[in-house]
C-alpha cells in the first residue's frame, strides 16, 4: 500500500503545526487494522472487545460507501459542513469535489491513532491546500466554541450541515454527543450575538460616539487584574429568586466584594445594600431606568463597555471603569488610544460580572439571582424596573399575575421546558439556556463557583448551597480596607499623544471611499437614476468593494456601524452563486445589480457619517 505520511505531515505542519506535532511520532492503537477493500482501496477496521474485527468503513468499495454518502448529505457548494468522524478521509475528498474555494468543512475525530492511519494511507492534498478545511482531533469538546470562534459569523448566518459517520459515532458515543451538543449551543450563541449586532449596530457606534470623553478619561478593568485575589465576591443578578435572600447580603457587606448587573441596582439599595460595583454593558435607552438618578452610592463604581447610553456614563463622574468592547469602533479607538483590558466574549451582563470577579481573581464567586429561568411567569425580582413597570399597570381589570402572564407569552416561540435545581417543572428560554452553557464552559474547576440563586436552573461547574451557608462559611474576613486603598490608587489614564493623527489617517480613508463612490455615481449616471449599463455598474462595484476590502480596519468599521446591509449583501451573494449555472449571464447580472445597488445606497450613507463623526473626533 502506498504510504503518503510524509507528504501530508509536511502540509499539515502549515496549517495546523500542533496537530502535526502529535501525529508525527505517534504509534497508532493496535486494535486498528489497515488491510486492502475488495476494490483494492486502504479500509480500516477495529478488534472489540470479542476479538472480531469490525469494518468501520467499506471491505468492499470504501470510495463507492464515501460517495453514497455525500450524495445524500449535500446540500450545495456554499453550505458549512461539519464532518463527525474522519474514517481515511473518503468521504471528505468526496465533499471537496462537490464545493468551491470559499466552503467551510470542520472535521471532528476522537482518535489521534485513526487520524495517523488515514494520513499514512491516503492523499490529503486537496484537504490540506483548501483554505476551509479544519482539523480537530480529541479535543476537548468545552473547547470547541473558541476553536470555530473564527466562523462565527459565517455559521451564524448560513448554518450548517452535519455530515455523520455512524459507525465512528458508534465507537465514541458520549464524546460525539457533547460535540453535537456543544455546536448547537455554539450555532445559538453566535445568532444571538449577530441578531444583537444586526438590531443594534447604529445604537452602538451612536454611544460610542457619545461617550468619547469616557472612553478616554475612564481607566481601564486591566488596573484590576488579581487586585483582590482569593477575596470573596457576591455576583448580584435580578431573578427572581434575588427577593428569598437579598436581605442576607447586608450582614456581611464588609466582607466580600459586591458586584451587581445594573438591573438588580435599585432592588440592592432599597434593601440597604451598597455595591462595589456595578456593570453595564447594554445600549438601549431602557438600561437608564436601572438607576435611581437620586440615590447613586458615592463609593459605588461603574464598569462599564462604550456602547451604553452617556447617560448612564454620566451618573459617575470619576468614578468609571471602562473595559473593552468588540464593537469595532470601540476596538479602534481603544487600539490607537488606550487598550483598556478585555474580559472574553460576552453574552449578557451577568456573564461580564462573572468574568469581572475571575479577572480581579475573586474566590469565591458566589451567585445570587442568577436563576436563568421563569418563576411563575416572573423573569426580574422584585424591585426592578421591570417589575415596577408591571406594578405600575394593574387596575381593577387587570392583576399583576395577568401582566406577568402577558409578558411570559411574548417569548413562547423560544421558550423551553426545564428543571430547577429541587427537580421541578420550570421554563426557560433558548437565550437563557444559552447563557447557562456559556457560565459552563468558562467555569474552571479549580475554581471555587458557589450558586447561592436558592432557585432557577442548574448552572454546571458550580456548587449549590444556601447564601446564608455560603457567607458564613466563606465570608468571615473583613475586606474593606484592601478595597478603599486599591481605589484611591486609581486614576484618570494619560492622553495618547499620536491619537489625532490616527483619527486623522481614518477620516482620510473614509473620504477616498466616498470619492471612489461619487465617480461611480457619476458614471452611471445614479443622479437620475437613469442607469445606462448596469453591467458597468456591476464592475465598478467589484472594483470599489476590492479597494474596501484592502483596508481590514476600515471595513470592518464600515461592517460595524451598518452590520445587517454585510449581512444581506452576504446572504444575496450565497443565493446569485447558488443560481450560476441555472440562469442567464444576463439574469445573474440582473441580480448582482440589485444587491450592489442596495449595498451602494446604504454603504455611502455609513461611510458619510464615519467621516462625518471622525472629523468632530478631531477636535478633541
Amino acid at each position: 500500500m502506498q504510504n503518503f505520511l510524509t507528504k501530508n505531515l509536511t502540509l499539515l505542519k502549515k496549517k495546523s503545526p500542533e496537530l502535526h506535532d502529535q501525529l508525527q511520532d505517534l504509534v497508532p492503537d493496535e486494535k486498528f487494522t489497515i488491510s486492502l477493500s475488495k476494490s483494492g482501496i486502504p479500509t480500516i477496521s477495529i478488534k472489540g472487545k470479542d476479538k472480531i474485527n469490525k469494518y468501520i468503513s467499506s471491505k468492499y468499495d470504501p470510495v463507492t460507501e464515501a460517495k453514497q454518502l455525500i450524495d445524500k448529505s449535500y446540500r450545495n457548494k456554499n453550505s458549512n459542513y461539519i464532518l463527525l468522524g474522519l474514517g481515511l478521509g473518503f468521504h471528505l475528498q468526496a465533499l471537496l469535489k462537490k464545493v468551491d474555494i470559499s466552503t467551510k468543512i470542520i472535521i471532528f475525530e476522537k482518535s489521534l491513532s485513526i487520524a495517523r492511519l488515514a494520513f499514512t494511507h491516503n492523499d490529503f492534498s486537496n484537504a490540506l491546500n483548501h483554505p476551509g478545511v479544519s482539523f480537530h482531533i480529541n479535543i476537548n469538546p468545552s473547547s470547541l466554541q473558541e476553536l470555530i470562534y473564527e466562523e462565527n459569523t459565517n455559521i451564524a448566518i448560513n448554518g450548517y450541515s452535519i455530515i455523520n459517520i455512524k459507525t465512528l459515532i458508534d465507537l465514541e458515543k458520549p464524546y460525539y454527543t457533547a460535540i453535537r451538543n456543544e455546536l448547537e449551543q455554539s450555532h445559538q450563541k453566535f445568532q444571538i450575538n449577530i441578531n444583537t449586532q444586526a438590531v443594534f449596530s447604529k445604537t452602538f457606534y451612536k454611544n460610542i460616539f457619545d461617550n468619547i470623553q469616557e472612553i478616554l478619561n475612564s481607566p481601564g478593568i486591566k488596573l484590576f487584574k488579581d487586585k483582590f485575589s482569593e477575596k470573596p465576591a457576591v455576583i448580584v443578578s435580578a431573578g427572581p429568586s434575588l427577593d428569598k435572600n437579598i436581605e442576607i447580603i447586608k450582614s456581611v457587606r464588609k466582607n466580600i466584594i459586591v458586584i451587581t448587573v445594573a438591573t438588580a441596582l435599585k432592588p440592592l439599595l432599597k434593601n440597604g445594600i451598597k455595591p462595589d460595583f456595578c456593570v453595564a454593558v447594554d445600549p438601549n435607552a431602557d438600561t437608564l431606568q436601572s438607576f435611581d438618578i437620586e440615590n447613586i452610592p458615592e463609593d459605588m463604581w461603574l464598569i462599564f463597555d462604550p456602547c451604553i447610553p452617556k447617560t448612564v456614563c454620566s451618573l459617575f463622574n470619576g468614578r468609571r471603569i471602562m473595559i473593552d468592547s468588540s464593537i469595532p469602533l470601540a476596538k479602534w479607538l481603544t487600539e490607537h488610544n488606550e487598550i483598556k483590558g478585555s474580559l472574553d466574549n460576552v453574552y449578557s451582563v451577568a456573564h461580564s460580572a462573572f468574568y469581572i470577579s475571575k479577572y480581579m481573581g475573586c474566590e469565591p464567586i458566589i451567585f445570587v439571582g442568577q436563576d436563568l429561568s421563569f418563576a411563575g411567569y416572573r423573569m426580574h425580582c422584585k424591585g426592578t424596573f421591570y417589575n415596577q413597570k408591571h406594578e405600575d399597570n394593574i387596575n381593577s381589570e387587570t392583576t399583576l399575575g395577568l401582566i406577568e402572564y402577558n409578558n411570559y407569552k411574548k417569548y413562547s416561540e423560544s421558550i423551553t421546558p426545564t428543571l430547577d435545581i429541587f427537580d421541578n417543572n420550570s421554563n426557560t428560554t433558548k437565550a437563557m439556556e444559552t447563557y447557562k452553557y456559556q457560565f459552563k464552559n468558562k467555569i474552571n474547576q479549580d475554581s471555587k463557583i458557589l450558586n447561592a440563586t436558592e432557585g432557577g436552573v442548574e448552572i454546571p461547574g458550580t456548587e449549590n448551597i444556601t447564601l446564608k451557608e455560603a457567607l458564613n462559611k466563606y465570608c468571615r474576613k473583613n475586606v474593606d480596607s484592601i478595597k478603599s486603598s486599591l481605589m484611591k490608587t486609581i486614576k484618570e489614564p494619560n492622553k495618547n499623544l499620536l491619537f489625532n493623527d490616527s483619527i486623522k489617517k481614518q477620516k482620510i480613508k473614509f473620504k477616498i471611499l466616498i470619492r471612489k463612490l461619487e465617480n461611480i455615481k457619476k458614471n452611471n449616471h445614479l443622479l437620475e437614476m437613469k442607469l445606462i449599463d448596469r453591467n458597468k455598474f456591476v464592475l465598478e462595484m467589484e472594483g470599489f468593494y476590492k479597494d474596501m476590502i484592502s483596508d481590514i480596519n476600515t471595513v470592518t468599521l464600515i461592517q460595524g456601524y451598518d452590520y445587517l446591509v454585510f449581512i444581506q449583501w452576504n446572504q444575496n451573494t450565497r443565493k446569485i452563486n447558488n443560481l450560476i449555472n441555472q440562469l442567464t449571464a444576463d439574469s445573474i447580472n440582473q441580480k448582482k445589480f440589485v444587491r450592489d445597488f442596495d449595498f451602494f445606497k446604504k454603504a455611502s450613507i455609513s461611510i458619510d457619517f464615519l467621516c462625518n463623526e471622525f472629523e468632530k473626533l478631531e477636535s478633541l
